[in-house]
Order: C-alpha cells, then structure tokens, then sequence
C-alpha cells in the first residue's frame, strides 16, 4: 500500500473517530452541570477500570490477531478458526470476569457505578473491530462508531437529569456498545466449533504481548489511580477533563496505528526496504501533523475559558490540559519502532520496556502528585513518555538497521 492510500485511510477512519472524540466532550460538557465534577471523577476511575479489564477479554486481537488477519488473509479456512478461537477465549474470560467481578462487588460494597459498568463486558466480548481493522474496512468501523456513539449521547442526555444518576453513565456506553458491536459481530465469518483445549495454548502463545498491551494501558491509565487515591474525586474529575484531549489524541494516535500496521505487516514481507522507507515517511507527516494541531488548541484554549460559562474546575482542567498537548508527540516517534517489534514477535523485550515504564509512572506518580498535585502527574507522564520513545528506539533501530 502506497503513501496516498494510507493517508486516503487514516481520513476514512479518521472522519468515524470524529464522531468517537466528540460523544465523550458532549457527555462531558452535559454531565459535569448536572452531576458534578466529583462524580465525574468517580465515573471516569469505573471507566478506566472497564477499559483495563477490555484488555484482558480481547487478549491481544488488536495487535496480534490485527497482523495474523492482515498476514494470512487469503487463507480463508485458518481465518475462520482463528476468529472463532478469539472468541471462543472471549467467551469464557467473560463468564469468568463477570462471576469474580459481581463476588468482588458485594464483598467491598463499591459503587453502583461498577455494577451498570457490567455491560462493557458484553461489549468487549462482541467488539468486531479488530476483525475489519485487519480487513482494512474502516468505513464499516465507521459505522461501529458513529451508531454507538449516537446512541450513547442520546441516552446520557434522556437518562442523566440528577446528581444522583452519574451511576448510569459507564452503564449506557456499555449497552450502546454491545447493541451494535453484537450486529456487527455477526456479519463476521468464523468457526465457533472449536475445542476447549485449543483455548489454553491460544492463551500461551498470546499472554507475553497481552501482558505488554496491559502494560502500556495500565500506565497511561494509572493517573486516574493515582489522583483519586492522592488527592480524591473531586481532582480525579479534573484530571478527566484534561484526559479528555489526551483520549482525543490518543484515539487519532490509535487511527494512524490500525491503518498503517496491516499495512506494515503486509509490506515487510515481502519488501523490508519499502516497508521501512514507507513507516518512516508515514511518522514523520504524522508528527508534523500532531504539533500543527498542538499550537493551534493551545492558543484556542483561553478562548473557550472566556467564551463558554464554566466552572472554576472546569477552566482549571483546560487550562492543565495545554500542558499536555505536546505528549502525543513523543508517543508519534516511537511507532515504527513499536510497529516493528511487534511484527518481529519480540514480545518480551516490548513486555520489559513497558513494566518499567509502569513502574516509572507509579512510584513518580505518587511522590510528584503529593508534592505537585497535577503538576506532578503531567511530569510523570512526560518523564514516562520520553523513557518509552527512547527505550523502543534503541531496540527498535537494531531491527531496522539491516
């Protein structure tokens, strides 16, 4: 695939996330009058607990189930059996989860925020993304995401009128997710009449890159943690309002990797040469991208502090967010290197990288955040970033070096 199909791509999928980045600052901007930033503090910790436990339930299909579609899409009959021993694991992690996850509940009491969360696990069972991410159908991901997403703002505004109703927040994105991931879901061919056993060595051959996967989402969501441990709901809602640039990024971020990686995986194959030359080339229009759009929201920012009525903790939180806008950044610099560990199984070494840097995140975390308050947590994030970029760097370049 050349340059101009890749970038032609990213608008496709790009024109759908537009939808995704949207929904989350219209729910925002409706449920923090009328609830609270407090409570939204509190629906954004059950959220990131639910996108964690996302990760367990797909077990990688994002990454590797991504690059054996893409490698091997002309075989039909291992396709089918590989889609049908994803969700064969799915299947039972979810049934699984759901009974430790209820047992868990009653016994600390939590809120019952977790307990509408329960339908992010019907959602992650279904989820078909990855399936036509690999396809390259991203104008059917667009339709995934535009019909959820209407369907969720649609049911915060009618839903959500008191404080007391912030419960049903996580729940509402859990059913309108699992309503159109199961149509799509469906439309998928696969063979569902697969054996137990082969679950197990599913498991085994996936767990080190599920493992780094987890790592690299436990460490970008550990602020969250942190904040609400350190400085509690009210600072940990703050953080969500700042986080939710960082999600608008972050999901750009995670446009440019589904449409280039098939891609990537497809070309390096067969023409390294082509392939290194065309990652590079796709990074660097890339970042010349994300710092245009930086220095543009940075100076938009104090406007819209002026323009709309907000509340202090609100204009706090865009204010703090400015401060993180060039992050993404240093994520940008380090997918080809990420890309191409990946492809080359180095599963291990990714797993390695990632651990520290969680490490890094969550000792840093908690001294800068109780000394610095959020000040502390944009450090962290940056020193952890920048420890990344440069650490799969130098893996990376060896394997690109021939």
């Amino acid at each position: 695939m050349d340059n101009q199909t890749s970038i032609k791509n990213i608008l496709i999928h790009g024109a759908g996330q537009v939808v995704n980045l949207l929904a989350p600052f219209l729910v925002a901007l409706y449920v923090i009058p009328v609830c609270g930033v407090d409570k939204w503090g509190i629906v954004g910790v059950v959220t990131t607990v639910y996108i964690l436990l996302g990760l367990v339930i797909e077990f990688g299909a994002n990454l590797i189930g991504v690059k054996e579609i893409s490698a091997y899409r002309s075989k039909i009959t291992y396709l089918k059996n590989y889609i049908g021993l994803n969700y064969k694991y799915r299947l039972i992690c979810c049934i699984v989860l759901t009974i430790l996850l209820v047992i868990i509940f009653s016994i600390l009491n939590v809120d019952k925020t977790y307990y509408w969360g329960l339908t992010w696990i019907v959602a992650w069972y279904y989820n078909p993304i990855w399936v036509y991410q690999a396809q390259e159908s991203f104008k059917k991901i667009n339709h995934i995401i535009f019909w959820s997403k209407l369907i969720y703002v649609i049911g915060i505004y009618l839903l959500v009128q008191k404080p007391e109703d912030y419960v049903y927040v996580v729940g509402i994105l859990g059913v309108s997710n699992s309503i159109i991931y199961s149509w799509f879901y469906y439309k998928i061919s696969k063979n569902t009449k697969l054996s137990v056993k082969r679950v197990w060595v599913f498991i085994k051959h996936n767990k080190s890159i599920v493992l780094s996967n987890f790592s690299i989402s436990l460490y970008t969501q550990a602020p969250v943690f942190i904040i609400n441990t350190v400085l509690g709901n009210t600072y940990a809602g703050i953080y969500k309002i700042i986080d939710l640039f960082l999600v608008a990024f972050r999901s750009y971020l995670g446009v440019f990797f589904n449409v280039t990686y098939p891609s990537y995986c497809n070309l390096i194959s067969t023409n390294f040469k082509a392939a290194k030359a065309y990652v590079f080339k796709m990074t660097f229009f890339n970042v010349i991208f994300l710092s245009i759009i930086a220095v543009v929201i940075v100076f938009i920012i104090p406007y819209l502090a002026t323009f709309f009525d907000l509340s202090n903790e609100v204009n706090e939180g865009l204010k703090l967010s400015s401060f993180l806008l060039f992050l993404p950044i240093i994520v940008a610099l380090n997918i080809p290197f990420y890309q191409t560990l990946l492809f080359k199984n180095h599963h291990r070494k990714i797993l390695l990288i990632l651990s520290v840097a969680l490490l890094i995140t969550v000792v840093l975390g908690f001294v800068l955040t109780q000394n610095f308050h959020l000040y502390g947590i944009i450090a962290t994030l940056y020193i952890t970033e920048i420890f990344v970029t440069g650490s799969m760097w130098i893996t990376g370049k060896k394997e690109l070096a021939a």
